[in-house]
């Protein structure tokens, strides 16, 4: 039987995780912290381990505890954040430390998948495409944080890593596709800035099928763009609503300089509530990227993988799910 850990398991992406790895079959690890929000992950098979990222002496002590896994899903990190500062800690050096910390152990796993972001890569232009291997160029914090971690990855000769790079995720239990999802199905739909856009998806399912095949077929020291393969207009997540509510949505183009006060104005409220909104300035540059289209021939043949869902049919199960749990 496989071992497999995974970690941030709490979160939207690592409750499937945990949910594809008890479907294989094999004897799953979920990594969590003593405040995470365990409603996913119910099932009795799941073991647990509590991991403070901040502490390597603790990493150690636990992972050692714990034994070697074949397989390490790094699926932990932050999305949101105040600063630089604090992206960096929360993606790049509690990666370092973690990695650090199983192969001081001598625990390296037979594949490490890390969790990056395409956000690592940066958008390219309207009538361009991302490609394998490209010079990457981050537009965020966030994104630099994520590449911060792939090129440390990159710098160690004896770890076999590799890393999937995903585009905007979407799915049962997502909260930040979702908001757009609600107001769409309320009949309105807000594009962020005038001019148009090429945007790409992946469904999680898809996602984390794609992610156990990187852990099987991957190749190590490589870094995978990951979406279904498809181009979208920045009006087709209201049209994929519509299809399925049978609600026209009303097309508001909102202007950049307008969005950037709202942005503010959104950071000011999150300061108080002392978190931080969806929309925030920091967030802009990739909000408001004219395409984030991929070539995927390279990660669907190494991976040996095809996508089962696009954005509408992603959508119908998506929406199904949310008025089932009351969240429409």
């Amino acid at each position: 039987m496989k071992r497999i850990l995974i970690t941030g398991a709490s979160g939207f992406i690592g409750g499937f995780l945990v949910e594809e790895g008890l479907r294989r079959g094999w004897e799953v690890t979920a990594a969590v912290r003593p405040s995470s929000d365990k409603r996913w992950l119910q099932d009795p098979n799941i073991r647990f381990v509590e991991l403070n990222f901040g502490n390597e002496a603790h990493l150690q002590k636990k992972l050692s505890a714990a034994g070697r896994f074949d397989y390490v899903i790094h699926n932990a990190g932050s999305t949101k954040e105040p600063n630089r500062e604090r992206y960096f800690a929360a993606n790049f050096e509690n990666t370092k430390r973690f990695v650090d910390a199983l192969r001081k152990e001598g625990l390296a796993p037979d594949k490490f998948l890390y969790v990056s972001s395409l956000a690592a890569v940066g958008p390219t232009q309207y009538d361009h495409i991302l490609k394998p291997g490209q010079t990457p160029r981050p537009v965020t914090f966030y994104g630099e944080s994520k590449l911060a971690s792939e090129e440390y990855l990159a710098s160690l000769s004896d770890f076999p890593w590799a890393a999937v790079q995903p585009t905007a995720v979407f799915g049962p239990r997502e909260k930040g596709i979702y908001l757009a999802i609600k107001l769409a199905a309320k009949g309105w739909a807000f594009q962020i800035g005038t001019q148009p856009q090429r945007l790409s998806f992946i469904y999680v399912k898809d996602l984390v099928s794609l992610m156990y095949a990187a852990l099987l077929h991957g190749h190590s020291g490589k870094r995978y763009l990951v979406t279904d393969g498809k181009s979208y207009a920045n009006t087709e997540v209201s049209k994929a609503v519509e299809a399925v509510t049978n609600r026209r949505a009303i097309q508001l183009k909102v202007p950049l300089s307008l969005v950037r006060i709202v942005a503010g104005v959104s950071e000011i409220a999150g300061k108080i509530k002392g978190e931080v909104p969806p929309l925030n300035r920091e967030k802009l540059p990739e909000l408001a990227a004219e395409s984030w289209i991929c070539d995927m021939s390279e990660t669907f043949g190494d991976l040996h993988f095809q996508p089962r869902y696009d954005l509408y049919s992603g959508m119908e199960e998506t929406i199904q799910w949310y008025k089932n749990n009351h969240w429409l």
